[in-house]
């Protein structure tokens, strides 16, 4: 079934993220009142598919508006005052995703001088970020740069980087990979999200690694879980499971996992954060407009692969070459 005729299945999820989004364009988990830059512009994405063009430019202009001089932004607030005093080095660059799947949908205006030098201050602190082996430290405050690198942030940073110069090459030092993104001694394979980022973003490419891997995470008629020990499937992490499937070439697990998931839609048509299938609870309790916006991101994603949409085609099949035609696509570089 194309896009057109199966985003109504969704439409109350994108909904949900606009309910959530203040005068001033900022997008919050839920009614709390609590923002991340990076769900944001995740939200910003399902509504650029969603094509609610009001919506997404107040998003846009709020993102901005937040960013300093050197093009960074807190990574969380609470209404509208930031709640940590640093910067994590994937929330800025991610913006420009958003951006590009608007540009997938048609709208070319957003290519304006305005915006290319907002994205190019963004880029250009992103070389300061990187320690001595090419990878991407955490975050940095007043007292310098964390000493950490984590896969899910270095992959969404190279994300950005190949939409905003869709001829870069990056070189990850594999023979380090294990030692270097175990945090603080911790193994940090535990997580599904440093799974499967590298196969999302074209980094690792291998179908039957990405097969293998998923075993340890995915739970038959359930989805995919958030750690790899614990009894609790996450909506998001599945949604996000499905694209990497659909871009190492599994459709049939990506449809399987995408169907398990749509049981947990609510009456009011909203997904949960996440499903605790011990305790058979839902949890935390919160329908998070990031998941749902994942959520919007998988469908769009299943409906343009299946019947090989490559007009308003889906920003991560354009990211990874996965769009006829897409060396077409002006850039914002």
């Amino acid at each position: 079934m194309s896009w057109e005729n199966s985003k109504l299945d969704f439409k109350k999820a994108k909904d949900w993220i606009i309910y959530n989004q203040a005068e001033n364009g900022r997008i919050s988990w839920d009614e709390k009142g609590k923002s991340d830059p990076w769900d944001h512009c995740e939200c910003l994405i399902a509504l650029a598919i969603f094509e609610e063009w009001d919506a997404f430019d107040l998003g846009i202009k709020w993102y901005f508006s937040n960013l300093n001089d050197e093009g960074c932004i807190y990574p969380e607030y609470k209404n509208d005052e930031p709640v940590h005093n640093h910067y994590e080095s994937h929330h800025a660059p991610y913006i420009i995703l958003p951006l590009m799947q608007a540009v997938l949908m048609g709208r070319d205006d957003l290519l304006n001088p305005y915006i290319k030098s907002q994205l190019k201050v963004i880029f250009a602190q992103l070389d300061k970020f990187k320690d001595s082996e090419g990878y991407y430290y955490w975050a940095k405050d007043t007292k310098g740069f964390s000493d950490n690198s984590l896969i899910t942030a270095s992959m969404s940073i190279f994300l950005s980087l190949k939409a905003f110069d869709k001829s870069i090459s990056i070189e990850f030092n594999k023979q380090i990979w294990e030692s270097k993104f175990n945090r603080d001694g911790i193994d940090r394979s535990r997580f599904s999200m440093d799974f499967y980022y590298p196969f999302m973003c074209g980094v690792k490419t291998n179908k039957l690694d990405f097969q293998n891997s998923l075993k340890d995470f995915y739970v038959d008629g359930l989805g995919v879980k958030c750690v790899k020990e614990e009894p609790w499937i996450t909506i998001a992490e599945s949604c996000e499971c499905v694209i990497a499937a659909l871009i190492v070439g599994d459709h049939k697990a990506a449809r399987n996992i995408f169907n398990n998931i749509l049981q947990f839609k609510n009456d009011d048509g909203i997904f949960p954060t996440g499903y605790q299938y011990e305790m058979d609870i839902f949890w935390p309790e919160e329908n998070s407009t990031w998941t749902n916006a994942a959520v919007i991101i998988a469908a769009h994603a299943l409906s343009t692969y299946s019947n090989k949409e490559t007009s308003k085609g889906n920003i991560f099949f354009y990211l990874n070459n996965l769009l006829e035609g897409d060396q077409a696509i002006n850039s914002f570089k």
